[in-house]
């Protein structure tokens, strides 16, 4: 009756079901065919940053602080030794100008699992209070070396290859093979990360791997799970305020712009604020769970947060490719009060990133797309702009950067490799040099193999008419 054959509606169908599959975002199907580039990635990220474990780290041999690697160590003595309660407390066992515990709640916790993994399966001596102060081992270098591999394995290199494809798969228009493979390389071999992480000796890839799987949520409108998931990234480092603007906008017009159309305007209104209710609640909850143990006092909470906003610390840190660190050639910033420095970065910080922020909550049609840019330019924003700027907080520019890989593969690949250049007065002093220029190289060429096997693709692809073909060959 209707005109359709029954072969055309099953066609139909068949389509759908697959529209319906790729919008659903389950992972690919593992046959040998996907299956083995993927291994492969994952392979060959593993290897570099294993082999970038074997050399020194952040403060190796450099008393009386060492560096950021006896950092990360004194912070899991400090929260296996002593109560919760103290762990951001000036104590006499808790000297805060010996690497006090300067980081969220969650990077807190993940301390005293390392600590206590430490204590119980290898060697007490790791986390000995007070005499632990310094140890260079082999043996100790191994087990802190692996816990940031652990991370990798389970956390950071499953969330930003799933990041990476899932942006791809919704957003790009070049579908090749050629073009996914590619993408999903450079973010896996990014040598800002690896040498950051596996050489100088830090755990980003916990905050930047939940925070990209906060942008997967977003791209599969879970948006609660998103703002969970963020929710624990800022948690575990407070520099993830890079990425909060664009996050906070984005799912502010999303609890205002989900309702029907043909409802009347005080209904819309009413679901907007019930969903802006939910959210809130959701993440005040999760925030609530992570800081219970310093919720009994005014006091416990206040110095908390006094810890990990150490205004005291001044503008910037070092040799940081920002704003303040070039404008301090010519006028010493470090002569004005601390405070007065704070609000400045504060208003220039804001008037850097705003615009973005109001476009993606005002623009008549907000996508993913703007989502995405939004968050590499606020944190642009951050990184130029803040108070007390890290050479390591590029990495947080990056991630929105290697998440646009798929869309923007020539700009994110070029930035990629200046974000890591900008670090390498902090590398070479922690003798990095030669890891630098290795990756550096490995990075460059892969990229070049890929844009000659995308090139080559695309012309395989291509189908000529005999006159075409003599046209083309012709002197």
């Amino acid at each position: 009756m209707s005109g359709y054959t029954e072969e055309y509606i099953r066609q139909k169908l068949t389509e759908k079901l697959e529209a319906t599959h790729v919008a659903g975002l389950k992972p690919p199907e593992m046959d040998t065919k996907t299956a083995l580039p993927w291994v492969t990635i994952v392979a060959a990220g593993l290897f570099l940053r294993a082999a970038i474990s074997l050399h020194s780290y952040s403060g190796q041999n450099q008393p009386p602080k060492y560096g950021d690697y006896e950092a990360q160590r004194h912070w899991q003595e400090v929260t296996v030794n002593l109560p919760v309660s103290d762990w951001y407390r000036n104590t006499t066992d808790n000297d805060p100008l010996y690497w006090g515990l300067d980081y969220p709640p969650l990077s807190a916790y993940h301390s005293y699992l390392a600590g206590l993994w430490a204590r119980r399966w290898h060697n007490e001596s790791y986390v000995a209070l007070h005499e632990s102060r310094g140890i260079s081992t082999d043996q100790h270098k191994q087990f802190m070396r692996n816990t940031v591999l652990l991370l990798d394995v389970l956390l950071y290199l499953p969330a930003i290859l799933y990041a990476t494809y899932t942006v791809r798969k919704r957003l790009a228009n070049d579908r090749s093979e050629v073009a996914e493979w590619a993408s999903l390389t450079l973010a896996v071999l990014f040598p800002g990360q690896i040498l950051i992480d596996n050489g100088h000796f830090q755990y980003n890839n916990a905050s930047l791997g939940l925070c990209a799987l906060a942008v997967v949520a977003l791209l599969e409108r879970r948006t609660l799970a998103g703002a969970v998931l963020f929710s624990l990234a800022l948690n575990y480092k407070q520099m993830e305020l890079y990425h909060a603007l664009p996050f906070f906008f984005y799912l502010l017009r999303h609890c205002f712009t989900g309702s029907n159309k043909s409802s009347t305007v005080l209904e819309r209104l009413t679901a907007g604020v019930s969903r802006l209710a939910v959210l809130g609640v959701t993440v005040l909850a999760t925030f609530l769970v992570l800081w219970l143990p310093w919720l009994s006092s005014l006091e416990a909470a206040g110095q908390l947060v006094h810890r990990i906003f150490p205004v005291a610390r001044g503008v910037f840190e070092d040799k940081v490719s920002n704003v303040w660190c070039m404008v301090n050639v010519l006028v010493k910033l470090r002569n004005f009060p601390n405070t007065t420095m704070a609000l400045v970065c504060l208003l220039c910080t804001l008037l850097a990133v705003l615009p973005s922020g109001l476009h993606l909550l005002l623009q008549k049609a907000s996508t993913i797309r703007s989502f995405l840019y939004s968050l590499a330019v606020t944190a642009l924003g951050f990184f130029l702009f803040s108070f007390h700027v890290h050479e390591k907080s590029i990495l947080l520019v990056a991630l929105p950067v290697t998440l646009l890989l798929p869309l923007e593969p020539l700009a994110a690949c070029w930035f990629l490799q200046i974000a890591t250049f900008s670090m390498f007065p902090l590398l070479h002093k922690d003798g990095l040099t030669v890891p630098f220029v290795g990756l550096s190289l490995i990075s460059l060429v892969n990229a070049a193999l890929e844009e000659e096997l995308k090139t080559i693709h695309a012309f395989s692809q291509k189908t000529y008419t005999p006159e075409q073909w003599a046209g083309e060959s012709g002197p």
